[in-house]
């Protein structure tokens, strides 16, 4: 435990800063990079080979930089085609593989996989550029989703979640992350007129941010259990060590990646 909060404050201490300080190209690039790891662990899961994990990683951290640096590329025009993509793929390929027990292998699944990365890199860089603010509260739903379901589930867990996938999971963390969720983003709405949440609120209404959240809280602890499913059919209890105590990227990511296309995308619809 000592050794996963000392990780998660050293992350804190340089990713934090780095956000703030950074200019917009250098923090994309960054987060190119981190990706490209994630990219690379979530494909070692699938047992595709080390060089092709190795070759298709490559490829997406090439491109992902290329496009960054290329001033004639308009991506906010197709954001919208590349988030609504990402989000339908993602309800059907959490479908399938939670209550059908299906997951897609071989190079359909390093497609997906590539895509559901870029996805999530466009997603960033769309945030990235309406500020600070939005960025930050199209990540925070997955954080606050990560607590309450820890801390809900360690004082109250009984009712186990998906025992065949994540014992470790209960209904009880679900509903705690749904309620926290519901407490911070509903009330950041009041006061910090930014975000997917404000957005959402002042085009459609309150009572639509709160399905929003819901549902965005269940696709977070969807895509811990994607990632769970994998990591099972893997033989593996982590993705990577990159992180000690937490494991790899992939581990600390998998829930961002689902979540991070429909915040975004919601709030392109909203304005």
């Amino acid at each position: 435990m000592l050794v996963r909060i000392l990780t998660a404050l050293g992350l804190f201490a340089v990713v934090v800063p780095f956000a703030l300080m950074a200019p917009a190209q250098w923090f994309i690039q960054a987060v190119s990079l981190v990706l490209a790891l994630t990219l690379l662990e979530w494909l070692r899961l699938l047992s595709l080979g080390r060089g092709p994990c190795l070759a298709v990683s490559v490829a997406f951290f090439t491109m992902t930089t290329l496009l960054l640096h290329n001033v004639y590329f308009d991506f906010y025009a197709l954001a919208p085609v590349v988030l609504f993509i990402a989000c339908l793929g993602w309800i059907v390929a959490l479908y399938f593989a939670l209550v059908r027990s299906q997951v897609l292998g071989g190079a359909m699944a390093a497609i997906w996989a590539f895509f559901a990365c870029f996805a999530t890199w466009f997603a960033v860089w769309v945030a990235r550029e309406q500020g600070l603010t939005v960025l930050l509260l199209a990540v925070v739903l997955v954080w606050i989703a990560d607590s309450g379901a820890y801390f809900a589930g360690k004082w109250f867990g009984r009712m186990r979640l998906a025992p065949s996938i994540s014992p470790g999971k209960t209904w009880e963390g679900v509903l705690g992350a749904v309620l926290l969720n519901m407490v911070v983003l509903v009330g950041l709405t009041s006061w910090l007129p930014y975000g997917w949440n404000w957005a959402t609120a002042f085009r459609w209404g309150y009572p639509v941010l709160a399905m929003a959240v819901l549902a965005f809280t269940l696709l977070s602890v969807a895509g811990d259990l994607f990632q769970s499913l994998l990591k099972r059919r893997a033989g593996v209890k982590d993705s990577g060590n990159l992180l000690p105590g937490h494991g790899g990227l992939y581990d600390r990511l998998d829930a961002a990646l689902v979540v991070l296309p429909f915040t975004v995308l919601t709030q392109l619809w909203a304005e």
